[in-house]
């Protein structure tokens, strides 16, 4: 009989999604003959109501950051309640079993704590498959805490711990890392990478924001325009077209070592020819961009979440951040003309020995399949 794994992700910014992706990608290579689909649940079942909510979401984080952080700190130690749970399959999962119908899975693995909640409320109902958790993140929220999930696949000790602080058994919890797609799989040449995409000899310093555009990258950007004549400038700006926009319709952007990118899929290619990134700390680029060998300075974390990946990454030595704008200058004397920049770059080529993109991928083929 024909194996089948089914991946429940949601279309809140675009790491879960691509986490799921990476770990599809990761099956299909060991195990070809396991069909796996992944949706993205709410956007399936109520578009506009997820729309609605995303969009308050987004408001928040930019307009009123410090009520939000307070909104993810309260109880973030400890699993949901049952009513927000019901809240949840309300606002977002109402009518699920209508998307698993006639789908059978033996495996569920969801890559968002939203998904993962629903996907519990099913095995209480009496649904059979194993069900699987992957934590997109460094650390783990409350909200990913669920008795009835078999195996949480997590990416890192710290992780293990807080799960298990939680009151997840231990015999429940796998470290595999994170999947990344195939692209980021294998290193490719700095110098062939740069004149594939067009791109000069000089040190190359590359801003991200995510797929929604965040993090500051305009008042970054602004900042690095007295370096455009010393270096290379590679501005992504993901979904964020207004943003993409603006920096267009500025004549200031218009430089030979400024490049402006939006959301583009061979974003590793990219990463390749820089010799360093400043991005908020979404828990799929961070690992995708050690898993380049890419020295890390992270900028405006989104409040709750990305602020305990950027601790995490920090105080084990995989990045460092910027606290103030102004010392931007500092930052590129020290990382990209001296010797300062070895030491970032030998502790993430540490990191880079032990991430096995495919171990998530080879843990459901070999232990749940």
């Amino acid at each position: 009989m024909e194996k089948k794994v089914i991946i429940l992700s949601e279309a809140i910014g675009n790491g879960h999604t691509k986490a799921g992706e990476a770990l599809m990608q990761g099956i299909s290579h060991l195990a070809p003959s396991v069909h796996t689909q992944i949706f993205e649940v709410g956007q399936e079942l109520h578009p506009f109501t997820t729309k609605l909510i995303v969009n308050s979401y987004l408001n928040m984080i930019v307009n009123s950051p410090l009520l939000w952080r307070k909104i993810y700190l309260y109880k973030h130690n400890m699993p949901l309640s049952n009513w927000k749970k019901y809240v949840i399959h309300q606002l977002f999962h109402r009518q699920v079993e209508l998307l698993l119908n006639n789908k059978n899975p033996h495996v569920i693995v969801c890559t968002h704590p939203f998904t993962s909640s629903t996907a519990s409320r099913l095995k209480k109902m009496g649904y059979t498959f194993t069900l699987c958790t992957l934590v997109t993140d460094f650390h783990v929220h409350g909200a990913w805490a669920h008795s009835e999930v078999d195996i949480y696949m997590v990416s890192n000790k710290y992780v293990f711990k807080q799960l298990i602080d939680m009151g997840i058994p231990k015999n429940r919890i796998a470290i595999t890392g994170m999947p990344i797609r195939s692209n980021f799989w294998v290193r490719k040449n700095k110098q062939e990478m740069r004149k594939k995409l067009n791109l000069k000899e000089l040190p190359t310093l590359m801003i991200m924001g995510g797929g929604l555009g965040l993090g500051g990258i305009k008042q970054l950007s602004h900042a690095l325009l007295k370096w455009k004549e010393k270096i290379q400038v590679i501005i992504c700006t993901g979904n964020n077209e207004s943003l993409r926009s603006s920096f267009l319709k500025d004549a200031r952007f218009h430089h030979s070592n400024i490049h402006i990118l939006g959301f583009i899929d061979l974003i590793d290619e990219w990463m390749e020819a820089a010799d360093l990134l400043i991005t908020k700390p979404g828990g799929l680029t961070c690992y995708e961009a050690l898993a380049k060998g890419l020295p890390l300075f992270i900028y405006q974390p989104i409040p709750g979440h990305e602020e305990k990946n950027c601790d995490f990454l920090v105080n084990n030595q995989l990045a460092r951040k910027i606290d103030d704008i102004e010392n931007i200058n500092d930052i590129l004397e020290n990382l990209l003309f001296s010797s300062q920049k070895e030491c970032l770059y030998q502790s993430t080529s540490e990191f880079q020995k032990i991430i096995d993109p495919l171990a998530s991928a080879d843990f459901i083929v070999k232990h749940l399949l």
